[in-house]
């Protein structure tokens, strides 16, 4: 198994800033090689800017996992100003300014993210697990013994001992149903595989959260066949960007004519 460098008190800016593979990444070269390169090595690459929904995410997951960091990495916009007039217009300058570098949240998205975590720690076993000894939010690095390609990863919490690893999910609907198809659509059995792999853990375990009232909570192990798909996913995915690295080739959705396209299976009469 590779051997990880750990690096303490990484910032999550400072995480994302760090070149090397993670899941994300690796669902994006699923899309194509050429989103991929476009996206992290073309020279003219845009700035990914943090999108209102990427910062609520972080904001709940610093309220369940480190809500000592609440007051200093998070900020509640309570008025509305009316920038047409100079009081207003110095009232918002104010407030930017005392909020540089922090996440600006609006007072129902900050209610609604403080309601998801208390729904978190009433839950006996969420609550029990976060409670367990261990490390929130750390980053690790290394290199892939197979491909040489770097990679990283930043698991919510796993346990002191490495055994348990943990992940912190929002979602509309917690249901088994509904979650399963989640897993599915955002590619989450190659995080989870990514993160057993890495850490050389025995059990995977995802706290998953409803956004909504009223913000119902289910705690799901990840099964030997979840582990396994992402597993094949990140495997085929790493030879794949190798290849890619290797060639220069950084191909988008063929160049040929593809084959007949249909409708999909659901739509057909």
């Amino acid at each position: 198994m590779p051997k990880l460098t750990y690096h303490p008190g990484l910032s999550n800016e400072a995480y994302h800033a760090l070149d090397a593979v993670s899941p994300s990444r690796l669902k994006l070269l699923n899309r194509s090689p050429l989103h991929y390169f476009d996206r992290y090595l073309a020279p003219d690459r845009e700035p990914q800017e943090s999108t209102p929904a990427m910062q609520v995410g972080t904001a709940f997951h610093t309220a369940v996992l480190e809500p000592d960091l609440w007051s200093a990495t998070v900020a509640v916009q309570t008025e509305k100003w009316d920038r047409r007039t100079t009081a207003g217009k110095a009232a918002a300058a104010q407030f930017e300014q005392e909020a540089a570098g922090k996440i600006i949240l609006t007072v129902d998205d900050a209610a609604r993210v403080q309601a998801m975590a208390a729904a978190v720690r009433a839950h006996p076993a969420a609550r029990f697990i976060l409670a367990m000894e261990g490390q929130r939010e750390a980053s690790y690095a290394w290199n892939d013994p197979t491909t040489w390609v770097n990679c990283k990863t930043r698991p919510d919490f796993h346990t002191a001992d490495r055994r348990f690893v943990v992940d912190l999910k929002s979602t509309i609907d917690a249901s088994r149903d509904a979650f399963t198809k989640s897993i599915a659509n955002y590619d989450y059995h190659v995080q989870t595989a990514w993160n057993l792999d890495a850490l050389e853990a025995e059990t995977f375990l995802t706290i998953a959260v409803e956004s909504q009232r009223p913000y119902a909570v289910a705690v799901y192990p990840a099964s030997a066949a979840l582990i396994a798909a992402g597993q094949r996913r990140i495997q085929a995915a790493m030879e794949q960007l190798a290849e890619c690295l290797a060639s220069g080739n950084w191909t988008g959705y063929g160049d040929q004519i593809q084959d007949p396209i249909d409708l999909p299976s659901w739509n057909h009469d």
